[in-house]
């Protein structure tokens, strides 16, 4: 009878090493693509829902005030329009949009039409290993076309006797920047838009009525409701003109917000004449 030879070590089956190998490294994905998706759902988990902002205080806030008591032509529309799309398209990833209408009478706290972060990166990237266009596709249907609604509804005229602007940036000044601290000193993480006329009128404060500076302006007895801090923020007025009121509407009026918001700590103040 034949004697069956035990098989050496030394001859093992090189299949059964690939094998092994292909085994071990399928566990090591599994692994990874288990770790990834941990992190993700932390991340997930960390970001509001109503917001999208993974941080209750963002580094970066752009906030946009909207003074819609009087109609714009369609060629301030289209500027405008042109405008808000530049700076959203510059929005990046994590940075927060408040959208405010100059609503707020004296003593009162404008709420935001609308405050999301922007999910997604330049590059689409939304969260750790997640689908470039499966971000990218809530990033439009939960920012961007939102952030449009607000933006259409804020630029439709709501004709009102008054235009409470300083008291509506004061109300901006708490809600938007007031808990958000600079981490860098040089760093710009501020930034307020303002589309309006600029003619400041309310129950308490008017621009229709001669001024010279804002120290003059200052001795008014409702002052007090408009004082704001702009925390080192950026302001870019997009100033629409008023044929009508041209007369008030000159070199001494830019001067004069600008003025005002470098007293009340803006880092700059640039004026766009629509």
């Amino acid at each position: 009878m034949a004697i069956k030879r035990r098989r050496s070590s030394k001859s093992f089956n090189g299949g059964a090493v690939l094998t092994w190998g292909g085994a071990v490294f399928a566990l090591g994905v599994l692994i990874a693509g288990g770790l990834g998706l941990m992190r993700m759902r932390a991340t997930e988990e960390g970001r509001d829902q109503a917001t999208l902002c993974a941080n209750k205080n963002p580094a970066q806030i752009t906030a946009f005030l909207f003074d819609s008591s009087d109609p714009l032509t369609d060629l301030q529309q289209i500027k405008i329009r042109q405008a808000l799309a530049q700076i959203v398209q510059d929005v990046p990833k994590g940075m927060r949009v408040d959208v405010y209408m100059a609503t707020a009478e004296a003593g009162q706290l404008a709420r935001p039409l609308f405050r999301k972060c922007n999910p997604v990166g330049e590059d689409g990237a939304g969260g750790w290993n997640e689908n470039r266009d499966r971000a990218l596709e809530r990033q439009r249907t939960l920012f961007l076309e939102p952030l449009d609604k607000a933006f259409g509804l804020a630029l439709r005229a709501q004709p009102r006797p008054t235009s409470p602007i300083l008291e509506t940036i004061a109300a901006i000044s708490v809600q938007s920047f007031g808990r958000n601290s600079t981490r860098n000193s040089g760093e710009k993480t501020r930034n307020l838009v303002i589309i309006s006329d600029f003619l400041q009128n309310s129950s308490i404060l008017t621009q229709y009525r001669p001024y010279e500076s804002v120290t003059e302006f200052s001795n008014n007895e409702g002052w007090i409701h408009t004082l704001s801090s702009l925390h080192n923020a950026s302001i870019d007025m997009l100033y629409v003109s008023r044929p009508k009121v041209k007369h008030i509407q000159n070199q001494v009026h830019k001067n004069w917000w600008c003025e005002y918001f470098n007293a009340r700590s803006a880092a700059q103040c640039n004026v766009e004449q629509l």
